[in-house]
């Protein structure tokens, strides 16, 4: 994990968030003008919806399937 990036914020999410967090900040670091912090943040943010977003994607799914085998 880089360096600039290894905030406490960050210890709190799953790894598989966490990791989507590091490759988002990295990124906007890379192509915005904006403070590390900032990255940071609104990372944690974008990670975040994309983890709920892709459990709900899931759940969504069984209850489908769940669905289907009961018709």
């Amino acid at each position: 994990m880089d360096a600039r990036i290894a905030l406490p914020e960050l210890m709190y999410l799953s790894p598989t968030t966490r990791e989507k967090a590091v490759a988002v900040a990295q990124e906007l670091l890379r192509s915005t003008n904006i403070s590390p912090r900032e990255a940071v943040s609104k990372a944690i943010l974008i990670a975040k919806n994309w983890a709920v977003k892709n459990v709900n994607r899931r759940v969504w799914k069984k209850l489908k399937a769940v669905e289907k085998e009961m018709i």
